[in-house]
């Protein structure tokens, strides 16, 4: 029988070999053997995949047993290198090994066909494509950005290769800062974090770069309305490894849109086998987001432009299948600017990141428990200062961050139960801070379906800075806790069951309850510095049930969740932040090729997000980036224009409201045929076909001149219907 299971083995070879007799188990794995007069007798017992057994048994008495255990022992073949197209891992497949490894509520894995069945806005979009699971909000048509499990948008540690990236969108948050050609798969982890993972509280986005290579050259990308991106790969020519270069430029210019926009990315990378044990990785990108807005004769303008720059050099050590070990160092550079008013006199906001870090851990699986230890270290410099008054945030704050941890996940088999401690403890150096984030997960197995629970702790100490009352077109601003300032921190609970019947279909549902404590929030009434940030405590819960078809003519998923957020400020008072979403229905199919031609469709209906209703308006200079000039009764010799405006300007009270619902189709159309050797596939993607105007905000606007009580709330919408046709290509 096996050692572990107990389970009787068939197909067990045995041998007795001083009697010269030989018999095969049956499926009950048991061998008869006629009597013999010696009271002990030598056998042996072999089966693929078990050590031999050669031992000495003492003969049972006339109609009895003998029980041997059999030890499971992995096959071991000569070595083999074959050189050919390797297919990316299927949803199914990817879903399976993240399932697997982490024992953990909320973990799914992203391939690039799933990326790719979301309908587009311009391109696909990595981010876009992870708004469309269960568990994830997104707040409008205009933003990628994601909110998890009631946490913010930067609540979402994002990383690339094992290094953390910062400034992980383009235009404003429109667009993922990640080339689709470049990268293989993402794995998603929803509240329930991992403890090898740190300095987030709602969730983490790790991405790799496709390192896949057939045996020759091959090119991917796509010309759409957005720009041009392309992508090449190959073999490594002097060792057995590949190499990746990939390119995107975009331009508000093809469009033809008023608003004078570009960025670009470059993707690079290799990876080599060094021996069959060794593997060296080494991977960057470089991105740069530019905008420019001239808005009147004065001269004056808004612009804005960051770029991030993030790389790491990952040797990875596998001696046997059941040890393996990583260390990765990395650098993540992030550097933003806004800058407001004329030439002359342009005050300006500039944030800069330097992240450096090494991280490494070591793996050991056995078959009833596995063991997952390492360490982390990241310093670099963090400041956000501003030229001079009237700027977008008028602070001078600089400093170095420092921060160490540990980390140690446990893996046990009980039986059917599978259990997950573990923990990270750390320092924080600039604010002399430590903590500890304890995590527990277990998961009961019982046949095709598993229960899953998951409790954690986490800790957050660099926040984005951004105004919760006036949408500022510009990059996010980072800040660090300094000294003196508390770290975030967050609880949370999650319970989830996940079925999986079959080749074809998969489901889960799940609950979870999350508390935060000393959230950052900022809504400055007049002086933009970081004095007004206040630390504001909450609570979030909800539920969602996602069903996905893997296999067939028709695949997609599709998914409910109920969810509420709620946040109290330091004056006692409760509010709802504005990604508190209570229903949200989201599907998306896709029609596979039928004569090369494809297509593929998401609907998104949801409640309407929260704002804050208008209780007037005042006239007076004050500074906000987004008003200029608009003729409201400015009083005399004030100056006016973009940043410093005698103008109308609203008083928000201390009520809410809830924007109308939520509801748009998208549909995307592809047709494909192959041309001496290249793939072409023109597409035609149509956002909200049947053309509802959804309110992205209310702009306030005083109704009755002189009346400081009323005013007038004018919907802004969010994107109309707007055909997108693009061509993507592989070679």
């Amino acid at each position: 029988m096996d050692h572990v299971s107990g389970e009787p083995l068939s197909g067990v070879a045995l041998s007795l070999p001083d009697l010269r007799i030989n018999a095969l188990t049956n499926r009950s794995g048991v061998a008869t053997f006629p009597t013999t007069t010696l009271d002990s007798v030598r056998v042996m017992a072999t089966r693929i995949g078990y050590h031999s057994l050669d031992t000495v048994v003492a003969v049972p008495s006339e109609g009895s047993m003998a029980t041997l255990v059999l030890r499971r022992s992995p096959v071991t073949l000569a070595a083999l290198t074959v050189r050919s197209e390797q297919a990316a891992a299927s949803s199914l497949e990817l879903a399976r090994q993240i399932f697997e490894r982490e024992v953990v509520v909320g973990a799914i894995g992203v391939t690039q066909a799933e990326v790719k069945a979301v309908p587009a806005i311009a391109e696909a979009d990595v981010f876009r494509s992870l708004e469309s699971f269960s568990g994830v909000t997104s707040t409008n048509d205009f933003g990628s950005e994601i909110f998890l499990r009631g946490g913010d948008f930067d609540q979402l540690a994002v990383f690339l290769d094992g290094a953390p990236v910062f400034g992980p969108h383009h235009m404003f948050g429109m667009f993922g800062l990640f080339n689709p050609d470049a990268i293989g798969s993402v794995e998603f982890f929803k509240g329930s974090i991992p403890a090898r993972y740190g300095g987030s509280l709602s969730g983490v986005m790790s991405a790799q770069h496709r390192t896949r290579s057939g045996s020759g050259l091959g090119v991917s990308g796509g010309l759409s309305m957005l720009g041009l991106r392309v992508a090449a790969r190959g073999p490594v020519p002097w060792s057995d490894g590949s190499w990746l270069i990939a390119g995107r430029r975009a331009t508000t210019d093809v469009t033809g849109i008023a608003m004078p926009y570009s960025f670009h990315d470059l993707n690079l990378g290799t990876w080599s086998y060094l021996g069959e044990e060794h593997r060296l990785g080494w991977s960057l990108l470089a991105s740069q987001d530019h905008f420019a807005l001239e808005l009147d004769h004065l001269g004056e303008s808004l612009d804005s432009e960051w770029g991030n720059l993030v790389s790491s050099l990952t040797w990875s050590w596998v001696p046997n299948n059941r040890t393996n070990s990583d260390l990765t160092v990395y650098f993540s550079n992030y550097d933003a600017t806004v800058s407001v008013g004329n030439e002359g006199t342009r005050p300006s906001t500039r944030n800069r990141i330097g992240a450096r870090g090494v991280r490494g851990q070591l793996t050991i699986r056995g078959e009833r428990i596995g063991v997952r230890v390492g360490a982390r270290a990241e310093v670099g410099p963090v400041s956000l200062l501003a030229s001079g008054p009237g700027a977008y945030i008028e602070s001078q704050v600089s400093d170095s961050y420092r921060h160490g941890s540990l980390f140690a996940e446990v893996e046990r088999w009980i039986g059917r139960l599978r259990l997950a401690p573990g923990f990270r403890i750390g320092a924080e150096g600039t604010g002399s801070r430590s903590f500890l984030e304890p995590r527990l997960s277990g998961r009961l197995h019982i046949g095709a379906v598993a229960l899953s629970a998951s409790l954690d702790r986490a800790y957050q100490f660099l926040s984005a800075v951004r105004d919760d009352r006036y949408i500022v077109p510009g990059p996010p601003m980072w800040s660090l806790r300094t000294a003196g300032l508390p770290a975030s921190v967050a609880d949370g609970i999650s319970l989830a069951v996940d079925a999986r019947p079959g080749e074809t279909w998969t489901g889960s549902g799940g609950f979870w309850v999350r508390q935060f404590g000393d959230n950052p929030r900022w809504r400055p009434d007049s002086a933009r510095d970081l004095s007004a940030l206040e630390f504001h405590d909450g609570h979030a819960l909800g539920w969602d049930v996602s069903i996905q078809r893997h296999k067939g003519l028709l695949r997609g998923w599709a998914s409910y969740q109920w969810a509420k957020v709620a946040f109290r400020d330091q004056e006692g008072g409760e509010y709802m932040p504005h990604w508190d979403r209570r229903h949200e229905v989201d599907v998306t199919l896709q029609l596979g090729e039928v004569s090369g031609w494809s297509a593929s469709l998401r609907t998104r209906i949801a409640s309407g997000t929260p704002f804050w209703i208008p209780a007037g308006y005042y006239h007076g200079l004050t500074y906000d980036p987004t008003i200029y000039t608009l003729g409201l009764g400015s009083p005399g010799n004030l100056p006016r224009g973009l940043g410093y405006s005698g103008e109308s300007f609203t008083i928000l009270s201390g009520t809410q409201g809830r924007l109308p619902y939520y509801a748009r189709l998208d549909v995307s159309i592809r047709h494909s045929f192959r041309w001496r050797g290249w793939k072409i596939e023109p597409f035609l993607s149509v956002p909200n076909i049947l053309g509802r105007r959804n309110v992205y905000l209310y702009w306030s606007t005083p109704s009755i001149q002189g009346n400081p009580q009323r005013v007038t709330l004018t919907p802004y919408g969010q994107i109309p219907t707007f055909p997108f046709i693009g061509i993507d290509f592989r070679f």
